[in-house]
């Protein structure tokens, strides 16, 4: 998920009961965050914060009141607000959401004010991270390891915000006060650092669109190992991976994997989006997360149980492009942040290990392929309703990552390679000239709809079919198949009745062909020769049938 990592979507747990996105109040929809500022004191021997959010944003609709949303267990002691001076502003809570009223929020849209919100309290304490968010509080060489996760709450379980995955603010400013000997990792490029009476302030600037749940506060005493690549885009940006003491051997030779990560994202999604701040790595007390430029990697260096690579990190590192590049503004639409990125690994490891090594972990993830409901159900949805189902049938949960993943793979099939990845590689930059760009402008929203749109237009085909029938239908397509003597028949029966002239591949006699299915059904005459459909599962299809 969040991208609560593959193993989030075969949960058996019931959801937190903070969750994230669903639809916009009015009173949200009514502002766009241009900007946050967060400033938190975090007190390891009482596991508490204190701290204030400032907000600034533009009015889109007249409103005489704002939402904002924090945890309950978060108590709010003065909030101020305005357009020119800030002024004490009343408030009421009703759960998560705290409702702010001003008449500095009633004048014409396109105005910009300002809300800061003065908190603080001990935090939701993360019972199963990262699937069940909150703080960490661990112990790394006798000090205090800590660190946040909340994708599936949002990140209102520990700052204030407009707790909703379509606005993002154009960039923040991160300050993080801790005991002297932790060292903060988080989102951004670290812009100062002071240590008095005890304790270690550092600030951070992000300097491009983020997503609220991708801000991570990590402190450990850790070791910083420093390094840098140069990108395919022509410029050079540092890659600094924080590591434990203990580990500092360790991390030193993982290097050389992140790096190879990385290279192989960039040649096939183009450039690291977030050059202008850095590609951070951060040892955590929980598995990991795709936090913004600041990973979270829990995995020990342990590598995949079936392939020579480290799958924790390549899959955090995908959400770089494929959940922080490109955001879905919804949560019905999160088969893009989790079924492309878990595709992206069976693509590392054809280039790395050969063909093979693609197929056999294709067919690792078939097999958790479950058809539950469809990968990309109409918004809005809520975090809980896409990765978490209630009756077993109303959530698609695993299926964003594994049938997406297979999606991907069927699409390669139809288009062929040199074509799907042209798609994959416009899916992430629209624009080749946004490859060049570090300021965040090539950070966008997206949805299902829109990469149906890039799609036709590299291919230069229609393929709403295609969509339909794999992104907005539960069960799959199953392929007919008889043969009557020296004439094989082939008939594609969709769900609904969908037309799905999707070409398959038959061996005859050892000979692959590609059999067109215009009007989704084929005859090939085949004589006596032996006949096996679909040898190397190219297409994701009811194997049942």
């Amino acid at each position: 998920m969040i991208a609560l990592l593959l193993l989030a979507a075969l949960s058996p747990q019931d959801p937190a009961q903070n969750t994230s996105g669903g639809a916009l109040m009015d009173e949200q929809a009514a502002f766009d965050v241009l900007h946050y500022r967060l400033d938190l004191e975090v007190s390891p021997e009482s596991k508490s914060i204190l701290g204030s959010l400032a907000m600034t944003a533009r009015l889109l609709d007249p409103t005489r009141e704002v939402v904002l949303q924090l945890d309950p267990a978060l108590e709010v002691s003065r909030i101020l607000g305005g357009k020119d001076e800030l002024l004490p502003l009343g408030f009421t809570r009703q759960g998560d959401d705290i409702w702010i009223g001003s008449s500095a929020f009633t004048d014409v849209a396109g105005e910009v004010f300002k809300v800061v919100v003065e908190y603080g309290g001990v935090p939701h304490e993360a019972e199963r991270p990262p699937w069940e968010g909150g703080f960490t509080w661990s112990e790394a060489d006798g000090q205090p390891w800590i660190a946040t996760s909340c994708q599936g709450e949002g990140a209102d379980l520990w700052w204030p915000c407009k707790d909703h995955p379509s606005d993002k603010p154009e960039s923040m400013d991160l300050s993080f006060t801790v005991p002297e000997g932790l060292v903060v990792a988080t989102n951004g490029r670290r812009i100062g650092s002071s240590t008095v009476d005890g304790k270690t302030t550092s600030q951070w600037r992000v300097s491009t669109p983020i997503a609220n749940y991708t801000v991570a506060f990590n402190a450990a005493p850790y070791v910083e190992l420093v390094g840098s690549l140069e990108s395919v885009a022509g410029d050079t940006f540092p890659v600094i991976f924080w590591v434990l003491p203990e580990n500092k051997e360790k991390g030193q030779a993982f290097m050389a994997e992140i790096l190879d990560h990385l290279r192989f994202f960039e040649r096939f999604c183009g450039p690291y989006p977030f050059r202008g701040d850095k590609y951070g790595v951060v040892e955590t007390p929980h598995l990991g997360m795709e936090h913004q430029s600041i990973i979270a990697y829990g995995n020990k260096y342990r590598g995949d149980p079936n392939f020579d690579y480290d799958w924790l990190h390549h899959h955090e590192l995908a959400h770089e492009w494929w959940a922080n590049l490109v955001t879905a503004r919804d949560w019905a639409d999160f088969w893009i942040h989790e079924g492309i990125g878990t595709y992206m690994q069976p693509l590392y490891l054809e280039e790395r290990f050969g063909r093979e090594a693609y197929q056999k972990k294709m067919k690792i993830d078939l097999l958790r392929v479950m058809n539950n409901a469809p990968v990309a159900p109409a918004p809005p949805r809520t975090s809980d309703s896409i990765y978490f189902s209630k009756t077993g049938t109303d959530a698609p949960g695993g299926d964003i990552y594994f049938k997406g993943s297979w999606i991907c793979h069927s699409l390669r099939w139809l288009l062929g390679d040199e074509t799907f990845f042209k798609v994959l590689r416009r899916w992430a930059y629209p624009d080749p000239a946004l490859e060049k760009t570090t300021d965040g402008s090539a950070v966008r929203f997206s949805d299902t709809d829109e990469l149906l749109a890039i799609a036709e237009e590299v291919s230069g085909r229609k393929l709403g079919w295609f969509f339909e029938v794999y992104l907005r239908r539960g069960p799959l397509p199953v392929l007919a198949v008889e043969r009557d003597g020296g004439t094989l028949s082939l008939r594609w029966e969709a769900p609904d009745a969908l037309p799905f002239p999707m070409p398959v591949e038959v061996m005859v006699g050892g000979e692959a062909r590609r059999v067109p299915m215009e009007g989704g059904e084929a005859t090939l005459e085949v004589g006596e020769a032996e006949v096996e459909v679909d040898p190397d599962l190219r297409v994701l299809r009811d194997l049942r049938g």
